[in-house]
């Protein structure tokens, strides 16, 4: 397992060639804007843009989410707390308390919340303990909103959780135009089945799948790509997309519908993907542009019948540990944001911005060296190829990114617990 893999700790990063394992938003009436110096935390590289500092003492935040009225819901990795971030305040008492198993990327990973009629739907991913084994599940609550905590509890999908304890997944979304609930899991520290591409495996086990399900029930829609297969393949009902190492992004185009995930690769290639229905990603055969490989999708993959391989829009050779992915539906930050890409790393604390081309199907480059859409070491004293895409750093190790209700960008980090605001000014 190199950097790369320890992304897949995306909330909870391992970092291998560091020999580190770790475990790995918010509006506030009256935030601090931050000046800083050299080296001595987050630095933009945009001097149209400053950051605001918004909340701290998070311990070991994976994922966060807003609700309509600003209160920020903030997911805690091993302590199992749902922390309330209201008025700018981070409230001592959680909204609730999970009891969740924690070794390396196991824990409390992610959430989606759904605006109902009478109520507000709260999903939580976690790792547990449960009996004789350890499992991910999704459970579905209520939130609360004079007493801001979770209720009535209820099982939506119980995923595996062995061997582990990497790669489990964990990011959760809501369909914007559906109303689907998607969960991402990857391959659980384990291969060998035809859902990660093996020739022959095992059957389908729930792993390295993007699942979209009922969001009440954890029923299949009939709108899966798969929901047709019988037999021994039924299971194929509840899947999305398939071939998928791990994942700590997913977030829909506001534009398009579409939607796009980040991808943590091995020792080579970390991924950005637009998963339309039926996409193979091509785990564990390929990482990266198809024709870096020696592999063939006629050949090498396994592609049912509505399937499709597809290319990443943009890799990272070296891999970064690349987190969360965010569009901007907002002029707040200027025109040149609006309905554009953020996305973050774990292992540097870089946060990036992309800007999606005209028909929305990639992204676009100013640096001719990322026309073949990979970012490639390049020779000592040579600007790096990443550099144009790089907005900030400094930020240490971001899991989160969320765009607010005040149409600012929100940024979470995971060892320091922080929570920063971007916004129009000078930093």
């Amino acid at each position: 397992m190199r950097t790369k893999f320890l992304l897949s700790i995306v909330v909870f990063a391992a970092a291998t060639v560091a020999g580190i394992v770790l475990a790995l938003f918010l509006m506030s009436i009256n935030p601090t804007t931050i000046i800083w110096g050299p080296k001595s935390g987050p630095v933009l590289h945009d001097d149209m843009l400053a950051l605001e500092l918004v909340v701290e003492g998070l311990d070991l935040p994976t994922s966060m989410r807003f609700l309509d009225d600003g209160t920020i819901l903030v997911l805690e990795k091993n302590n199992g707390q749902v922390r309330v971030v209201s008025d700018g305040k981070l409230l001592d008492e959680p909204a609730i308390d999970v009891e969740v198993a924690t070794a390396v990327e196991q824990g409390l990973l992610g959430i989606a919340i759904w605006n109902g009629e009478n109520d507000t739907s709260v999903f939580l991913y976690l790792t547990e303990n449960y009996e004789d084994k350890t499992r991910n599940v999704i459970y579905k609550y209520i939130y609360d909103e004079n007493e801001k905590t979770l209720e009535n509890m209820t099982l939506v999908l119980e995923l595996p959780g062995e061997p582990g304890p990497f790669h489990n997944g964990g990011k959760l979304a809501t369909g914007p135009r559906d109303g689907y609930l998607y969960a991402v899991i990857g391959d659980v520290s384990s291969g060998g089945g035809i859902l990660d591409n093996q020739i022959p495996g095992r059957p389908p086990n729930d792993k390295s799948v993007i699942l979209r399900v009922d969001r009440d029930s954890g029923t299949p829609v009939e709108e899966n790509p798969f929901y047709n297969y019988t037999g021994s393949m039924e299971k194929l009902h509840q899947y999305y997309a398939y071939g998928i190492r791990n994942s700590f992004g997913m977030e829909f185009d506001p534009m398009t519908g579409k939607l796009w995930m980040t991808e943590n690769g091995d020792d080579v290639y970390d991924e950005i993907n637009i998963v339309e229905p039926g996409f193979n990603s091509g785990w564990h055969k390929i990482m990266g542009p198809i024709v870096r490989t020696n592999m063939t999708i006629e050949n090498d993959l396994i592609i049912f019948d509505s399937a499709k391989y597809g290319d990443p829009i943009f890799s990272w050779y070296a891999p970064v540990g690349v987190t969360d992915i965010e569009f901007l539906n907002s002029t707040k930050l200027g025109e040149k944001y609006d309905d554009n890409v953020f996305v973050g790393d774990i292992n540097n604390g870089n946060l990036y911005f992309f800007e999606v081309n005209g028909n929305r199907t990639g992204v676009t480059f100013h640096d001719p060296r990322l026309l073949d859409l990979v970012a490639d070491p390049v020779k000592e004293g040579e600007d790096s190829e990443l550099s144009s895409l790089i907005l900030g750093d400094g930020f240490g190790r971001i899991t989160d990114i969320e765009s607010g209700p005040d149409g600012l960008l929100y940024i979470m980090t995971y060892e320091d617990g922080k929570i920063y605001r971007l916004k129009k000014g000078v930093s």
